[in-house]
């Protein structure tokens, strides 16, 4: 029978009595969403023991949680949320608010079972996988793949390739899961989704109840601090266990030791006004090229962390370190946008070690956290350091800025590479003089220079041409004593340097309400481990203490608790955090820049907060804050929060910040409140918001205006449906002026007004979701013109006429900007390339016009990489995604007439855009096409369209289709515009004679356009068309041939001089035989002869001729399949060509051997 309430309540306290170590202890991080007052989630799919749920480090909220649903309420208390937030709780093995039987009758009992027929009963169904390492109890799929490859034209070379998942029981009382993976992938997976799935990537977890080993690519963060706060992606090992000390006490044990992959560093963006990216992000050093550790970011907005995806606030490319806003975030010139990340810093072999140690009772708990980072001075990774660079660094001391160092080294020629000559000659004044000049001379070129961008009037080289592999830099002679260039040679040393904390604490509770605690920390960096110079400012401590009191009800008050607070902190004068320690806007709030954050001084800091809380919408506290840092800062904040319901509809929410701060000869003042109102009805929530922030830093002698940080009043109206509508929308309208500093004093600046709009609905079997937003700008001094932005969003959905009709469409718009590109062409393995060089002039020399989209495999040994640049040109994006499937009923191929021919069709569509204007029409800024836009007004244009129409697809005897394709690119690089497009109509009929023989014709048109600003001879337009049969003969399921003929005419519209034509025909026999799954061979055979009356060595002549020669060009392929056993299988590969020019046959093979798991 089912278990009733109060054998639900029976098993509970059953359960109360086992004793601790048979419930799971989970901790689980949880993200706060921006501007929440209160967190309504499922804590877990099982039921939580209540009384164990416990916030981690100073994190501490009123709570409630519902056992029967197991969702948790988290209330926001005197302060805003942190960041995340880390929740421990112990959970029992089963969900208490789902019914358990063993048997029912609603189940077993079948009142009409008599009168059925009896069925039969179907043989079960068994899954036979090939594995190489079968197991029963591990649950485990992938591959792993090994190949070499081999021909007389390359080198040989070989490559892997890992994918397993695992997951099962080991032991009785050990569990593995494992995701290994490697790709043998030289970039990382674009950041456009919230969950990125990385390339490489190994982890394996040991795990039970109390204990959990992790090894590969892992994550260390702190579990419990004040003062330790990091965020490490690692190559390492990380242990924990759980376990009980004695029957009072409780512990947890943590022990880490790995191989950092990425640096920690705090950016604030430059920002412009309407423009939702691109975006570079700057290294530590406004380094131009770097590489954000893929899922090490977290991007705040005015304070609030957004969330990364297309469907969401932002994404990122890991790769190029470039970061593009949705137009779900409104960028303004106000904005502000900060990002911490890892970056790529890998000058020395580093290593991280952690530990720590939480022990808990029912009264008291105490933790111990110890973290290591230090590179080893004795391993640098791709520089090795003479011990003239280490002497150098030993002398500088803590003085990083001057130890710089010549980019020089001495190599062998290489075509491959851009190198140098040395020249020594006299100057004007006669005065010994050398510098560095290029050459292709074999007997001079030994030298690979590095140079670096020091800005103009600062270096002496500057940049003289690219070529495909690079750039070309020339010496300039100072004029009057004053450098010309804006490159040098020099650059600094990279130092190995040491981060190292201990931190100690723990707290006591005095009473079920109040408990005291404290931490202390000691600390020491060192930024130069080669110099024992500066040392004495390595270490520093800090101290932290407190008293809180939360829970306790006021019988003067009546539903409410107290909760009030108060601390002590002090920081040493060389005392430094690992990562960011405090909130995002922690200094901003005290009118500090991240520049004053740079000077080490010490801190003393306070705090004291009381207040009263019901519920979310009822509470109200007041908390000041005291900080002074050193002689840099000495102030005071004030907070004040009153949250109130009136009546069952009526909700408002004050919200206040006062601080009043002097710093050095400065004086500070900041003011904010926000008060909003809003009446909550069945349907509608009308609103009503007024903001002012108010920050006025003046000369605390003149009593006149120096700067502000943000100074602006905003009223806003708006209106939304209410959360339990089965729909949503929304509407509001604000206003904005914004004061700056002119002359002394705060004068308008700026009007903003600014509209949003949304709705989201299903309309029976349509999906529509949208958004949109108007800015208008007007500035109020001097003469710039009034600013707009338009951006939104549409996404539509529908599945029509019982799903024969699928139409997906995404559409939007907003303001951009596109970044010049440079490229450069670096060779990779044979077959791993994308490009080939053919030196078209036999001048030795790479140059861009030489490199060519690679045909043949053989000549695929070049990847081009693009470098981005710091020119942006601000342009109107729009974004358009559609995709069609469509088909007539089915039961109309049943049907006689008109029908029945209708039946036989179905189409497939995709239309893909993304555009970039710098015209200000509006038509021209909000279509998706790009006809009628002026050339020098398309920026950048990415637009592929496909279609295909079906004609008795699925017949087996007969059919046709109609192919289109038509797609164009255009980006904008450092010498001007590159453009290529591509037009293509394919028509294919097919027939089967009988079961052996099969016809296809197949007949095409098309075009390719090539158009390039500074490479001259890549202009060209060319008309083709080709036609021809195919015959196929299958005697068997074995076996099976083909004889295909193509004739393909091809002409160069674009030369004036004459008719430059080519033809092309080629004939090609295939055959296949595959066994079950046992063996598979393929073999190719072609023959092509080319006639062709232009330049073989241009790029219309690679184009024309389809990377062939011109005369015989003979072609041969064979690829063998072969399983060699349970879970193993092997592919061979050989591929041979040879054509009319070449000195020698191109053969080239590979062999690859697959472990299946």
């Amino acid at each position: 029978m089912l278990l009733g309430k109060w054998e639900m309540v029976m098993i509970l306290v059953a359960f109360c009595c086992f004793p601790a170590f048979s419930q799971v202890e989970v901790c689980k991080w949880v993200k706060t969403p921006s501007n929440a007052d209160s967190l309504y989630f499922k804590l877990d799919s099982l039921t939580a023991h209540e009384h164990s749920i416990t916030f981690m480090g100073d994190d501490s909220y009123p709570w409630k949680y519902d056992s029967d649903t197991g969702f948790i309420t988290i209330y926001q208390g005197d302060g805003s949320f942190a960041d995340s937030l880390e929740i421990c709780y112990r959970r029992f093995p089963y969900d208490f608010g789902k019914q358990f039987a063993n048997r029912t009758l609603e189940d077993d009992y079948d009142s009409m079972a008599y009168f059925k027929k009896v069925q039969s009963v179907e043989a079960a169904v068994y899954d036979f996988r090939e594995e190489i390492f079968p197991s029963g109890k591990l649950n485990k799929s992938g591959s792993l793949t090994r190949g070499i490859s081999f021909g007389n034209t390359q080198n040989v070379f070989v490559n892997s390739a890992l994918n397993l998942q695992m997951d099962g029981q080991l032991t009785d009382d050990l569990f593995v899961r494992a995701s290994i993976t490697d790709q043998n992938v030289p970039f990382q997976p674009q950041g456009n989704t919230q969950q990125v799935q990385d390339f490489d990537n190994v982890l394996v977890e040991l795990y039970n109840d109390h204990l959990s080993l992790k090894a590969g690519d892992v994550v260390f963060r702190e579990r419990k601090s004040t003062f330790l706060k990091y965020y490490k992606n690692v190559q390492g090992l990380q242990l924990t266990t759980d376990y009980n000390v004695n029957d009072k006490w409780k512990a947890s044990t943590q022990v880490g030791a790995s191989i950092a992959k990425g640096k920690f560093n705090s950016v604030q963006m430059d920002i412009q006004e309407g423009v939702l990216g691109p975006y570079r992000i700057p290294g530590p050093e406004n380094e131009r090229y770097i590489i954000v550790m893929a899922n090490s970011e977290r991007v705040f907005l005015d304070g609030k962390q957004l969330k990364r995806g297309f469907n969401h606030d932002y994404i990122i490319d890991y790769n190029q370190g470039q970061i593009t806003f949705t137009t779900n975030v409104l960028i303004t010139q106000y904005t502000r946008v900060r990002i911490d990340y890892e970056y790529s810093e890998r000058n020395f072999s580093r290593s991280i070690l952690t530990a720590n140690h939480i022990q808990q009772s029912e009264k008291a708990s105490f933790y111990i956290n110890y973290y290591k980072e230090q590179d080893n001075r004795n391993r640098p990774l791709f520089d090795e350091y003479s011990e003239a660079d280490k002497r150098l660094l030993s002398e500088v001391g803590d003085d990083l800025t001057a130890a710089a160092v010549p980019r020089v080294d001495s190599v062998g020629y290489d075509v491959n590479r851009i190198l140098y000559r040395k020249i020594t000659d006299l100057d004007a004044e006669g005065n010994l003089l050398t510098y560095f000049e290029y050459s292709t001379d074999k007997e001079l070129a030994h030298f690979e220079v590095t140079f670096t961008d020091v800005g103009a009037g600062n270096g002496s080289y500057r940049r003289k041409e690219q070529l495909a592999n690079g750039f070309v830099y020339e010496y300039v002679a100072p004029q009057n004593g004053q450098l010309q260039g804006d490159y040098t040679i020099y650059s600094l040393l990279p130092a190995p340097s040491k981060k190292q904390m201990m931190t100690a604490g723990g707290e006591i509770k005095l009473s079920p309400y109040e408990k005291i605690y404290g931490e202390g920390a000691v600390s020491n960096q060192d930024v130069n481990l080669f110099s024992e110079l500066g040392n004495q400012d390595d270490k520093g401590y800090g101290l932290k203490g407190g008293m809180v009191s939360e829970g306790r009800k006021m019988s003067w008050l009546q539903g409410y608790q107290l909760k009030a607070a108060t601390e002590l902190e002090y920081n040493s004068l060389d005392f430094r955090f690992i990562d960011r320690q405090r909130y995002i806007e922690f200094d901003r709030d005290w009118g500090l820049s991240p520049e004053d954050m740079e000077v080490p001084t010490s801190e003393k800091l306070a705090m004291a907060n009381v207040g009263f809380f019901k519920d979310p919408s009822n509470e109200f506290s007041y908390q000041v804050n005291y900080r002074k840092r050193g002689e840099q800062l000495e102030g005071t904040q004030h907070r004040a929060k009153l949250y109130h319901q009136l009546g069952k509809r009526w909700f408002t929410r004050q919200d206040l910040f006062l601080l009043n701060s002097q710093a050095l000869s400065t004086l500070s003042e900041w003011a904010r409140y926000d008060a909003t109102v809003f009446y909550r009805s069945k349907i509608l929530v009308p609103g009503y918001e007024f903001n002012v922030d108010r920050n006025r830093v003046m000369n605390s002698e003149e009593d006149s205006v120096i700067s502000s940080a943000m100074n602006y009043l905003s009223h806003k109206f708006y209106v939304r449906s209410n959360d339990t509508l089965p729909y949503s929308f929304f509407a509001d309208v604000s206003w904005r002026e914004d004061r700056f500093p002119v002359d002394g004093s705060m004068l308008p600046d700026t009007k903003a007004l600014t509209t949003n709009y949304g709705l989201q609905k299903r309309f029976g079997q349509h999906d529509i979701k949208g958004t949109l937003t108007y800015r208008r700008l007007n500035h109020l001094r001097g003469s710039e013109a009034e600013e707009s932005t338009v951006m939104g969003r549409l996404d539509y959905f529908s599945n029509l006429l019982e799903n024969n009709i699928r139409n997906e469409l995404s559409y939007a718009i907003g303001n951009g900007q596109e970044l010049r590109r440079e490229f450069v062409y670096l060779p990779v393995p044979t077959g791993e390339g994308t490009h080939t060089w053919r030196d078209d002039n036999e001048d030795g020399v790479q140059q861009l016009e030489e490199f060519y989209q690679a045909i043949n495999p053989e000549e695929k040994n070049y990847i081009r990489v693009f470098t981005p640049t710091d020119d942006y040109i601000q342009a109107y994006t729009t974004l358009f995604n559609y995709r069609l499937n469509a088909q007539f009923p089915g039961q109309w191929r049943d049907e006689t007439g008109v029908k029945k021919l209708l039946g036989k069709f179905s189409n497939t569509t995709s239309w893909n855009v993304e555009k970039k204007i710098t015209a200000g029409d509006f038509w021209a800024r909000v279509s998706p096409l790009a006809k009628g836009v002026a050339p020098e007004d398309l920026v950048s244009l990415r637009e592929v369209f496909r279609s295909t129409l079906f004609f008795n697809r699925t017949s087996a005897v007969y059919g046709a289709d109609i192919r289109i394709l038509s797609s164009r690119n255009k980006q904008l690089l450092t010498g001007g515009f590159e453009e290529n497009s591509q037009q293509d109509w394919r028509i294919t009929g097919r027939v089967n004679f009988n079961r052996l023989v099969n016809l296809r014709i197949l007949g095409s048109m098309g075009q390719r356009v090539a158009l390039s600003d500074y490479l001259e001879n890549r202009n060209y337009h060319v008309d083709q068309f080709g036609s021809g049969p195919e015959l196929t003969w299958q005697p068997s399921t074995f076996f099976r041939t083909s004889l295909n003929y193509r004739y393909t005419h091809k002409v160069n519209v674009e030369n004036r001089e004459y008719e430059e034509k080519a033809g092309l025909h080629e004939l090609t026999i295939e055959a296949r035989y595959a066994k079950a799954i046992k063996t598979t061979v393929n073999a190719l055979l072609k023959y092509t002869q080319i006639e062709y009356n232009g330049q073989a060595n241009s790029p219309v002549g690679y184009e024309m001729l389809e990377a062939l020669t011109v005369g015989s060009n003979i072609s041969w392929s064979l690829n063998w399949i072969q399983k060699i056993g349970e879970g193993l299988q092997l592919n061979l590969t050989y591929e041979g060509r040879d054509s009319e020019g070449l000195e020698r046959l191109v053969h080239t093979g590979r062999m690859q051997v697959s472990a299946l798991f």
